[in-house]
Order: structure tokens, then C-alpha cells, then sequence
């Protein structure tokens, strides 16, 4: 008789959907209070929060939007509008949220965010050109944009590191100096990295608990809690929720209770590219009964993977480099495929992996380079077969249940024969 496999819910994450509400909420509220409002695209959120500002985050909208069932209604004002759906559908919400804004389109109204006062083009990919683009276009937004390259070779990283740093100095921070009618406030970048040097070593002292076996949580339920890092700038509650979520890892592991009952994961698995947010539920519906759990992928490290080397005291500077620094080129092995087969490898003899799930999102394209080639790759040197798995982030249109469904038992077939050719 097969074993019938259930979620084991952390009661930690039910605190994450007030925490993200009561951002969004004040976000839309900000210029009715006087506020002045910035968008931001990367990592560069933080200079806004510097400078007191409420601050948008690109993809942190886009998995509210996909969280409350708002995506797909925001999508098709952006393609009634005239954008097209091959688009990254991050770049498509924010331009069907201002076009709702513009024309006055009814959509879900916690979708609708206050136009910025300034917007910080962070390009990780060339889609952020595009969506700022768009926003100047439509919105009369003004925008700073700054290039955060990729080294695609490590004796890159430290010109890339070099070009990073004076961007920051030279462009951003002169103009949310122009825009706030005030210096820079260094002395607050200082506070908010204090914070969030504490809240990302909990939260990456949670992620160890990956490595137990059974796994006592999911990259689902790593996905739901990556919140307080983004939206919590320097706010003390996100070392609260860290530390709650720790405790209750640590009690589970103590317990012997993990993430699927009754006995644990089947299948330890790799997940390679975006998170899909607007479908956590339905991946972890058809996940959970195979007793299949991914628990770990290049996405959750790609914001401070190194808060150890993050300096209150130096915070412009150590934020350059822990993600561009020599000795942690996380941008070197984040996005290039060569560096990519190094740090999976290094994953699956971390955490023990099964099996792989390239996820290749159809409407972004960097996260998607050559995951056929390192699926191969990796299976060559390490026996660990893959999958790729065809979707999107938010938008439904691009979420085939049956292929899910197929490439799943796939996965699976090949892991137990695996198995009993070992036996």
C-alpha cells in the first residue's frame, strides 16, 4: 500500500501575510500622507529606505500581485493594451497596473500602487530596461538606471565590482540627493544594515535546516518567508520572525517532525530559477503526494548570500561586495552557466539531492541559459537526473497542469531506477 504524504504547515509563515500587507498598504497610502514614493528593480532598494521614502520592489509585486489573485486580471489590461505575452510578466503587471492607473481600468485595487517620484532601474536582466522604460513612456516617471552585470568569469568580478560601486556613488545616490532636497543619510544605511545583517544570518541559519534529513521545511515555505528581507528594510520585526522561524526549526528537528507526514520526504529535489508564486499551491499539491520536496535552488541565494561580510560601519562598500566581492562571486555562479555547474554541484552533495526541476520560466529569459546544458552536465558527473519543466511566475496562461504532471513522473521513474540499479 502506498504512503499518502502531507504538508506538516510551519505556524511561523502565517505571519508573513499581515507583514505584507501592512507594506503594501502603506506604500498605497504614502503620498496621501506626503510621502515621496520610489520604484526599484535589483538590490537597490535600499538607497530609498535610506532616504525615508516608501519603496516598491519589481519582483516583490509581482508575487504579491500572484499571491492575491490579482496577476491575471492586471495581465490582460497590459496585453488589451497593446503588450505583448512572450514579455516578461513582471515587466507586463507594471505596465497593466499603469495602464489601469491611466485610463482608469477597474482591476483588484491592492494592485494598484501610487506612481514614484523616482524609479532605480537596477537591470540584472534587459527586461528592467524595458519595464523602466515603459513606465517613462506611459507615466512620465523619472529614472535612474544602473547596469549590475554578471561576472561570466571570476577574473571579471573585480572590475565588475569597481563599475558597480561608482554607479551607486556617483549616479544613484547624487539623485535621490536631488530628489529628497537633502544629503544622503548614510547614518540610516548604517541602521538598516545592522538589521538586516542579523535578520539574514537567522534566515540563513534557517536555510541550513535544509540539509536534514527528512528536511524539516520546504523552498516553499522558504519562498513564503524571503518577505521580511525585502520589505522590512531596517525594520527590527524582521529578526522577530527570523528568530521564531529558527525556534520552530530547531523544535522540529528535535521532534523528529518534518515538512511532509508521515515519515518525510521521498525525493529530495532541486529547483532551479524563479519561485512560481502565483502557484505555490498548485506545485506543492502535485509535489507533496509523490513525498517529493525541493529544498533548494539558485534564487533564494541571490539576495545577501553573504551577510557575514556585510559592515554597518562600511555599508555602501560591503554591500558591493558581498555580492560582487572576490571572495563571494555569487554573481559569477548565480546566472553564468559555467559557474552554475559548480554551485549546483556543490548543492546536491550539500542537501543530498535526488533529482533536479529546471523551472524555465517562458517569459524570462536569463534565468533560463542553458539549463538543458548544466542539467546535462551535472548529470554526467553526478548521476542525478532532471527534468525541465515549462511555466511562468504569475501569469496562467503558461501553466500546462499535464506537463507538470508528466515531467513530475518522469523524474520520478528515473530516480527509483536509479535506485534499483544501485540496489
Amino acid at each position: 500500500m502506498s504512503v499518502k504524504y502531507k504538508v506538516n504547515r510551519l505556524a511561523t509563515t502565517n505571519d508573513i501575510r499581515p507583514m505584507v500587507d501592512r507594506h503594501w498598504a502603506n506604500l498605497r497610502a504614502a503620498k496621501e500622507r506626503g510621502e515621496k514614493v520610489a520604484w526599484a528593480s535589483g538590490p537597490t532598494f535600499l538607497f530609498p529606505y535610506a532616504m525615508g521614502m516608501k519603496s516598491h520592489f519589481m519582483a516583490g509585486y509581482a508575487a504579491y500581485c500572484g499571491g492575491i489573485g490579482a496577476a491575471d486580471e492586471v495581465l490582460k489590461v497590459a496585453e488589451a493594451t497593446g503588450d505583448l505575452p512572450e514579455t516578461c510578466s513582471y515587466h507586463r503587471l507594471h505596465m497593466g497596473m499603469a495602464e489601469a492607473v491611466r485610463k482608469g481600468i477597474p482591476v483588484n485595487p491592492a494592485a494598484i500602487l501610487p506612481m514614484p517620484d523616482i524609479m532605480i532601474s537596477g537591470r540584472f536582466c534587459p527586461e528592467m530596461a524595458h519595464y523602466a522604460e515603459g513606465l517613462y513612456r506611459r507615466m512620465g516617471v523619472p529614472v535612474i538606471a544602473v547596469e549590475l552585470p554578471s561576472a561570466y568569469e571570476k577574473e571579471d568580478v573585480p572590475r565588475v565590482k569597481k563599475f558597480v560601486y561608482r554607479q551607486f556613488k556617483e549616479v544613484v545616490i547624487p539623485a535621490f540627493e536631488k530628489v529628497c532636497g537633502k544629503p544622503f543619510d548614510y547614518d540610516r544605511l548604517s541602521e538598516i544594515f545592522s538589521v538586516l545583517k542579523k535578520a539574514a544570518t537567522l534566515r540563513n541559519e534557517c536555510w541550513e535546516f535544509f540539509k536534514t534529513k527528512p528536511s524539516t521545511w520546504t523552498l516553499w515555505d522558504y519562498g513564503v518567508s524571503i518577505a521580511p528581507v525585502f520589505y522590512m528594510m531596517g525594520d527590527p520585526e524582521s529578526i522577530v520572525y527570523y528568530e521564531k522561524l529558527l525556534k520552530e526549526l530547531q523544535d522540529r528537528k528535535e521532534k523528529g517532525i518534518p515538512a511532509i507526514a508521515p515519515e518525510g520526504e521521498k525525493y529530495r529535489l532541486y529547483w532551479d530559477g524563479w519561485i512560481p508564486w502565483a502557484f505555490l499551491g498548485k506545485f506543492m499539491r502535485k509535489f507533496t503526494p509523490n513525498g517529493a520536496v525541493c529544498i533548494c535552488g539558485r534564487y533564494p541565494w541571490e539576495f545577501f548570500p553573504h551577510p557575514e561580510r556585510l559592515d554597518p560601519e562600511r555599508p555602501l562598500e560591503t554591500f558591493v561586495d558581498s555580492f560582487w566581492g572576490e571572495e563571494s562571486p555569487r554573481c559569477f555562479s548565480n546566472k553564468a552557466p559555467k559557474g552554475c555547474v559548480e554551485l549546483i554541484g556543490e548543492f546536491i552533495e550539500e542537501y543530498s539531492i535526488d533529482g533536479m526541476i529546471m523551472f524555465s520560466s517562458k517569459s524570462c529569459r536569463i534565468w533560463n541559459l542553458s539549463q538543458p546544458d548544466m542539467m546535462d552536465a551535472l548529470y554526467k558527473r553526478y548521476g542525478v537526473p532532471g527534468v525541465v519543466i515549462e511555466a511562468d511566475m504569475v501569469d496562467p496562461a503558461m501553466i500546462s497542469d499535464s506537463q507538470i504532471d508528466t515531467r513530475l513522473e518522469a523524474l520520478i521513474e528515473t530516480i527509483d531506477g536509479g535506485r534499483r540499479g544501485r540496489a
